[in-house]
């Protein structure tokens, strides 16, 4: 890192800033001087349009022949159509190796050993790295800060924005990997999906001069892929390579892919980092942006919630979660909310005995219950269970999320409240009696007072159908419970009237 922050320091900007278009959508004849000492001077104009060449591939040819070059109208040396005419471009600009190197490793040291690959970072080398990024594109030079508190400045998140779009195609061929293996004719669960942008590609020829794509080349592609989109962040994403300044749909229709290949990766530790970099991605476009790619990063990130173990369910819990809220209208009846809510909800039942898991849906879903709103009280008898139970957790913060999310559920879907009102009440009475073995006093102090405002929203939906449930006639209450019982007896009565009267002047 020292010795390539050396290298960049004696570099002039031109040479070493990516360009403001990615290299591999250049035309034939873009400002990118050739890497050849013989300058060939374009042929003359001869003033006749060009002819229409068909060209027809026989199956039976040997591969390349058809496309060895095309001859020219007079009868010259045949133009060749491969990719060999583009290797005189530069792939990468040295700015943008040195921002992946450098991706690679200021987050890894917090991924360490991650999916069980051996380390290749350390603090020294993650502080090194974010030194090379502050002195090589002037970070800290002029002490300009984003509005968000970013250690880098609108500037340099600009220029890292365009390394990520030049380093797409690099970081595409790092996650690729090979097919599964299949009888002929066998349909895989891969082709019914919705279809994404096209990947970016390498030219053929450097790409064949490359080692294949191994898990830890894809774990390590994946962090710099999650690095770049967190750091960049918004506007740059997304401003960044649209309009004047690239091709069409800028750096996210580069990155996509990216993140695609990512998600639907073997290893654990790729998949997670991909779902980690489908939330960059949302916190860094806006809706407009992400809207022609709604469809393919909702459908990977269902079935990445769905298949993923303990350790990948948080990542792909908060990525299907926070994608859909970004894709979808502000309408509660969108039926993209509502499969989001039910594949969290199918989550939340099927492994509700799984701590991780419980841990990650009390954080997640209330963003995805707020945004359904009322369409979330078809689904209150498969909610209900789960956080109920979730109640009892021995961990504390799982516990207290979960009498968030009741709160926040009867608080939205009131009018279903009284039919579950008896089955509310024995847990919430339990937790509450139940939370001095928890041992912190602050804490059971903030848990039993998120108990007491749950006991507020359903007293207040339910009414009666709550209130002979809680006081028991002729049952003695529980020395614990008193506080409860004593402050639902000091709320108003709620007054429900069935017949409408006009109201007096």
């Amino acid at each position: 890192m020292n010795l390539l922050r050396a290298i960049l320091g004696v570099l002039p900007d031109k040479e070493r800033h990516p360009p403001r278009k990615p290299r591999d959508e250049r035309r034939e004849g873009a400002d990118i001087p050739a890497r050849s000492s013989v300058d060939v001077p374009p042929p003359p104009p001869s003033g006749k349009r060009p002819p229409l060449i068909i060209e027809l591939i026989d199956d039976d040819e040997p591969a390349g022949r058809g496309t060895a070059g095309v001859e020219n109208e007079d009868g010259g040396e045949p133009q060749s159509t491969s990719l060999n005419d583009d290797t005189d471009m530069e792939i990468m600009s040295v700015a943008t190796a040195a921002a992946l190197a450098a991706a690679a490793y200021a987050k890894a040291a917090t991924v360490h050993g991650a999916g069980g690959l051996p380390g290749w970072s350390s603090p020294e080398a993650a502080e090194a790295a974010r030194v090379l990024l502050q002195r090589t594109f002037a970070s800290r030079a002029s002490g300009a800060t984003t509005s968000s508190g970013s250690e880098y400045s609108d500037f340099t998140r600009e220029i890292l924005a365009k390394c990520l779009s030049e380093a797409a195609p690099s970081i595409a061929h790092c996650l690729a990997q090979e097919p599964e293996q299949r009888w002929a004719g066998e349909s895989s669960a891969r082709d019914k999906r919705a279809p994404g942008p096209p990947t970016p590609e390498l030219p053929v020829d450097i790409s064949a001069t490359l080692q294949p794509a191994s898990v830890e080349t894809s774990v390590i592609a994946a962090v710099r892929l999650h690095w770049l989109l967190s750091t960049a962040g918004y506007p740059w994403v997304g401003r960044v390579g649209s309009g004047k300044d690239g091709g069409v749909g800028g750096v996210v229709s580069r990155v996509v892919p990216c993140i695609l290949r990512a998600m639907d990766h073997n290893s654990p530790a790729v998949r997670r980092e991909g779902c980690a970099a489908l939330v960059a991605l949302v916190a860094a476009v806006t809706r407009t942006e992400m809207r022609w790619h709604g469809a393919a990063l909702l459908d990977a990130a269902a079935n990445t919630l769905g298949g993923s173990g303990t350790e990948v369910f948080g990542a792909a819990a908060a990525a299907h979660v926070r994608a859909t809220i970004a894709v979808s209208s502000d309408d509660p009846h969108e039926p993209k909310l509502a499969n989001a809510l039910a594949v969290m909800i199918d989550a939340a039942n099927s492994r509700s005995h799984e701590p991780l898991v419980a841990a990650a849906w009390v954080i997640e879903a209330p963003a995805l219950i707020s945004a359904a709103k009322l369409s979330t009280a078809p689904h209150l008898n498969r909610l209900f269970p789960p956080l109920l139970s979730w109640l009892h957790a021995r961990d504390d913060d799982t516990a207290l999320g979960a009498a968030s999310c009741l709160e926040l559920i009867c608080t939205m879907t009131w009018p279903r409240v009284p039919a579950h009102a008896a089955e509310l009440w024995s847990d919430i009475a339990r937790a509450y009696s139940e939370a001095d073995v928890r041992g912190d006093d602050a804490f059971v102090f903030k848990f039993r007072a998120a108990l007491t405002r749950v006991a507020d929203v359903v007293q207040l939906a339910a009414g009666e159908n709550f209130e002979a449930a809680w006081r028991r006639d002729g049952d003695p209450v529980p020395p614990a419970l008193e506080p409860l019982v004593a402050h639902l007896e000091g709320l108003p009565g709620r007054v429900a009237s069935t017949e409408w009267s006009r109201p007096s002047n």
